[in-house]
């Protein structure tokens, strides 16, 4: 089965482990995902079968939206509600809302961001959350990130607030929430997660594992995405069928018309087979999906 599936993964269960159980019910062994959701979260996970696999990086790139609540009042180590209390402080409700408002704003942009310790991150070759786990929480590089929006959609409690955030990928949300809880002068937690969107993948078209159990026993996998559907957006380069032979043996590709900058869509005699790229020209197959 080679494709892509948007799943809508549930919370305390990790990105891995939905892996794991679609491996058992598709009798799949090639199964990843693009982009790792904390396993609090919950929302939409992009998993890969086959050599869709191959399109990791590609989708990892692609900007996602999230839906979080801010709690005010508490400082975990963990920087969500799963998390041991690690400092408390009586919130300042005066004009709240206001200055949540305003704090936001500030952090429009591009901006650099030092991964939590409770992260998936690796340093050493180890993963951060495996280390903080044991009282070890080695330096980590900061990252560039940005973010596009941030919108308070709401105040759900006295001192808890629900926020949309559109940012680029390698943000964490819940080191954005603690950063402007901290330009307030507050403390503050990530009380609730849902990733929203990733990419082209929104939430209310995800499907749960329950769905594509029952889905997958009854031989239906119309859950299952071609590769081809999920590089629609870019630009399509049309070979003739002569160079059939050419492309599926890596040899050298001739292209009759200029090609589009970046990566496009290549065909050759109507058969999709990958991404590709321009080299001096030359069109060049880089992820094959055939």
């Amino acid at each position: 089965m080679n494709g892509v599936i948007n799943v809508l993964k549930p919370p305390a269960m990790s990105s891995n482990g939905v892996t794991v159980f679609l491996k058992k019910v598709l009798n799949e062994k090639r199964i990843g995902h693009a982009g790792t959701l904390d396993p609090g979260a919950a929302g939409v996970l992009v998993v890969l079968l086959g050599r869709a696999a191959r399109l990791s990086d590609y989708l990892m790139g692609h900007d996602k939206v999230y839906v979080a609540e801010l709690h005010f009042g508490c400082r975990t180590d963990t920087l969500d509600s799963y998390g041991a209390c690690t400092a408390r402080k009586q919130t300042d409700r005066t004009r709240l809302a206001t200055r949540l408002e305003a704090a936001c704003k500030a952090f429009l942009g591009e901006q650099m961001q030092t991964p939590p310790a409770y992260s998936a991150i690796k340093v050493d070759g180890k993963k951060s959350y495996e280390l903080a786990r044991r009282g070890i929480d080695l330096p980590k590089l900061p990252r560039r990130v940005c973010i596009s929006d941030i919108e308070v959609l709401a105040q759900t409690g006295p001192e808890q607030f629900l926020l949309r955030i559109h940012c680029s990928k390698g943000t964490y949300v819940r080191t954005l929430l603690e950063d402007i809880a901290a330009s307030m002068g507050e403390l503050a937690y990530t009380s609730f997660l849902m990733r929203e969107r990733s990419g082209d993948f929104e939430v209310h078209q995800a499907w749960t594992l329950d769905e594509i159990a029952a889905r997958a026993a009854q031989g239906d996998i119309s859950f299952c995405i071609p590769p081809e559907e999920v590089v629609r957006a870019l630009p399509r380069v049309h070979l003739g069928a002569e160079q059939r032979f050419a492309i599926e043996h890596g040899q050298r590709l001739r292209a009759a018309d200029p090609l589009p900058t970046g990566q496009f869509a290549l065909y050759c005699g109507g058969t999709f087979y990958g991404v590709g790229e321009a080299d001096q020209g030359v069109p060049k197959l880089r992820i094959p999906l055939y």
